[in-house]
């Protein structure tokens, strides 16, 4: 196995390499502040903001973009290119712990070079020498000797071991192998640069690669609203000791969102703890009032419940909204969106101005370092904190399914690729009427053993019999309060990624859930909050087992509406193979308890399914899917089509069915762009995969059950990961649905793909993926961001 100075790759194949400037090595280079522009820069040099870093979102953040991207390098700006690379992936497999890797783990060029990352620019001598010395350079011109139509011949056998690549530090060893191998010059696996693009990155390299002025930095920072980020800060750090706390916990729960502010249009932010002041209004002299907000100086934590005290050596700290500068990227980007009635809104939540419901005994002011949310937050209205995670679900499961890592991990292995979750209403939830479940310690809440998971599930169930004896009803089900649609959301798993969306989407899936309060908390602080990216293999071990036993927790809850002679054959086909073992480590708790929901026939899940989309209504369902149906529609796939609806009829007898043979074939995420008098609309084509078990550590593809995987499909962009590109006009579209659906071997698939799709070496690819990061941005807009082509046309597929 070759080793290469760049990139991980997808389970059995493509290289994790961007259309990006990967193998970047260290050099001895001018050591330059986050600030600083270098004194050798010429006033030739391309400008940074305006010329290089649409380069960059263009052809780059694609897969370096995000947290632990090949070789560490970072090309969102500035700061993250002139930062440079780390040899050492924390994603890789060890015991101990690795360095973290984050933006916020150290400040200044210094300190990253303390903490072991390489310069990746050359910014001394001639503008040869600088060139020479530039492994950005050098890997991008390497790239251009090859353009669409390039052998993707060339590049087998050239796949390192995911996340196992070594990062080479001398331009020596990047010559050697550029020798050996020309092929992986860079966009690896993807069509060069275009020779205009080429050219004004030689000119900035050679120039000694200047960063923006004080001028456009001092720009990007402006709002378009000052005093909506004042109202903010303001509620964030209100003096009350309750509002405190409550600040502590909105931070704890929505630190890796993008917020979006309705009264400063254009602008993101994200949550952050400063050691600077918030912004305040100041009056001048001619008697007007100002807005200043100073500058965020982040306490850059590992985890949102350490320290910031002794992390930042300060003896008082603000929570600030931080303006984001750099390029969203698709993959970890969610949204939380405030309007100003939101204020008052969350102080009326949390009885900031009453204290009603706050447990007078409990601590104001925790000591920072623990983990455990029950505990932190008892003093907090459990109710309270409960609805804010209700109103705000998609936010939360936003920080479990797209957080910043470049490639999700084996923990996603423990949920299957398409389920519904609902949630209990809070006067039904026995986690929020009892928040101790008559518990002794509160650590249990948090236990993630098999026995402390155990204790706590039979808790539950215990205290469910004695608020609830007859049973759930149909009211257990939180109805959103008739409008807002976080109340049912659907998860798609898409390999090692995830994606969330609001409704039930995609057709009946094989499973769903019902999560409580406690149970919330537990998966969050789990996957999220509590969650050490650069720990060692154990502690993400023990991550991935609790995972699987939560999902268990989720799945029983729901079974636990049905009546009881439905339950426990349904948890066994939920559940299959060795995952029967499995099922024995989670007791069946409140199995024996009874059901006031009274169901009758050989389906009993889809018709509870449809008895909850009646009772929470279409606004909150999303409901009919017209392209995910149960009952198909009578359509002849050699009809020609006359618009868009024929096509959305045609492909929705192909929907929401197992024992179709093509679908095994199919990746994850097939993206369609369908043409028709002048109009074009997207598509998404999501295979779910169906496995007899998910009680596994290694993928599973010994548990794999290809005649039970269904197509789902989407009328816009799902995930930020696709893997896939047809271009169809309507004319075509029989014709592909016929083919697709005639697919039966690997042969056939492989026809197919060449015949529609856009593979990785065609002279379309680059022109495509332009035209759907547009559309992406103008239909989608704050919700938008760059496409990763991590898994694009992978050799598996």
């Amino acid at each position: 196995m070759i080793r290469f100075p760049f990139g991980q790759v997808r389970r059995g194949g493509w290289l994790r390499l961007g259309p990006a400037f990967c193998a970047l090595v260290g050099l001895s280079a001018v050591a330059v502040s986050d600030d600083q522009t270098p004194a050798s820069a010429t006033l030739a040099a391309p400008g940074y903001a305006e010329s290089i870093q649409p380069i960059f979102n263009r052809r780059c953040i694609a897969c370096h973009g995000c947290l632990a991207s090949p070789c560490n390098v970072k090309l969102v700006s500035f700061r993250g290119v002139d930062r440079g690379g780390f040899g050492v992936n924390p994603y890789s497999s060890h015991l101990g712990d690795a360095p973290r890797t984050d933006m916020d783990a150290a400040e200044g060029i210094a300190a990253w070079r303390q903490r072991g990352f390489y310069p990746v620019l050359e910014r001394v001598g001639t503008d040869e020498q600088r060139l020479d010395g530039s492994l950005l350079y050098q890997m991008v011109a390497a790239g251009m000797r090859h353009g669409p139509g390039f052998s993707r011949e060339a590049l087998e056998g050239l796949h390192p071991s995911r996340f196992d690549s070594r990062c080479a530090a001398t331009p020596e060893a990047l010559s050697a192998l550029l020798e050996q191998h020309p092929a992986v010059g860079m966009p690896f696996g993807l069509p060069a640069i275009s020779a205009e693009d080429f050219a004004t990155l030689r000119s900035w390299v050679a120039a000694g690669s200047p960063g923006p002025d004080a001028a456009t930095r001092q720009g990007t920072l402006q709002v378009v609203n000052p005093a909506a980020v004042a109202a903010w800060e303001a509620f964030f750090n209100a003096d009350d000791p309750r509002a405190r706390l409550v600040s502590r916990y909105i931070f704890q729960h929505v630190f890796q969102a993008t917020i979006v502010l309705t009264d400063s249009p254009g602008d993101r932010f994200r949550l952050v703890r400063s050691s600077t002041p918030p912004a305040r209004a100041v009056k001048g002299a001619d008697g007007t009032v100002q807005v200043q907000i100073p500058p965020v100086k982040i306490i850059g934590t590992g985890l949102p419940y350490d320290d910031p005290y002794s992390y930042a050596g300060v003896d008082k700290f603000w929570y600030r909204l931080q303006k984001r500068t750099e390029p969203p990227v698709q993959k970890d980007h969610f949204i939380w969106r405030l309007s100003p009635g939101d204020i008052a809104h969350l102080e009326r939540l949390f009885a900031l101005d009453s204290g009603a419901g706050w447990d007078a005994e409990a601590d104001l002011d925790p000591p920072y370092g623990i983990e455990n949310p029950f505990v932190q937050f008892a003093a907090i209205p459990a109710e309270s904190r409960y609805r804010f995670i209700l109103e705000n679900a998609e936010v939360v499961v936003g920080g479990i399914t797209y957080g910043p890592v470049c490639n999700g991990q084996t923990a996603t292995y423990a949920v299957k690729d398409q389920f519904w979750v609902l949630f209990l209403d809070p006067a039904h939830d026995p986690s929020v009427q009892e928040p101790l479940l008559g518990l002794d310690d509160p650590a249990t809440l948090m236990d993630r053993s098999v026995l402390g998971n155990g204790a706590y599930l039979d808790a539950f169930a215990e205290t469910k019999a004695r608020l609830a004896p007859e049973g759930w009803s149909m009211d257990a089900i939180w109805d959103g309060d008739g409008d807002n649609e976080n109340a049912w959301l659907t998860i798609l798993r898409h390999e090692t990624n995830v994606s969330v969306l609001k409704g039930a989407r995609g057709g009946l899936p094989r499973t769903l859930w019902l999560i409580s309060y406690a149970g919330f908390e537990r998966m969050y602080y789990d996957t999220v909050a509590g969650f050490a990216y650069w720990e060692g293999d154990p502690k993400k071990l023990e991550t991935l087992i609790f995972f699987n036993l939560l999902r268990q927790g989720f799945e029983d809850h729901f079974l636990l509406l049905l009546p009881r002679r439905y339950r426990q054959a349904i948890r066994d086909r939920w559940t299959q193979g060795i995952g029967q073992i499995g099922l024995y480590a989670v007791p069946f708790a409140g199995a024996a308890q009874p059901s006031q929901i009274v169901l009758s026939g050989r389906e009993p899940v889809a018709a509870l399914a449809g008895r909850i989309a009646e009772r929470l209504g279409p606004v909150i369902s999303d409901l009919p899917d017209p392209l995910n149906p149960r009952k198909k529609p009578d359509v002849d796939l050699a009809e020609s089509m006359q618009g868009f609806d024929d096509f959305d009829r045609a492909i929705s007898t192909m929907t929401a069915v197992d024992h179709r043979p093509f679908v095994r074939f199919l990746p994850s995420v097939t993206v369609v762009r369908l043409s028709h008098d002048g109009e074009r609309r997207v598509y998404s084509l999501v295979a779910n995969r169906a496995f007899a078990s998910q009680y596994t550590i290694l993928f599973q593809d010994g548990q794999a059950m290809p005649e039970e995987d269904t197509m789902s499909v989407y009328p816009t962009l799902v995930n930020g990961f696709p893997n896939l590109f047809v271009d169809l006009d309507l004319a075509q579209a029989p014709g592909f649905l016929r083919d697709l659906s005639a697919v039966e071997t690997e042969a056939d698939w492989h026809r197919w793909k060449r015949r529609y799709g856009i593979l990785r070496n065609s002279e379309q690819f680059w022109p495509f993926y332009d035209w759907l990061n547009d559309w992406n941005f103008s239909q989608r807009g704050d919700a938008a961001g760059w496409l990763d082509l991590t898994y694009y046309d992978a050799p598996e597929h």
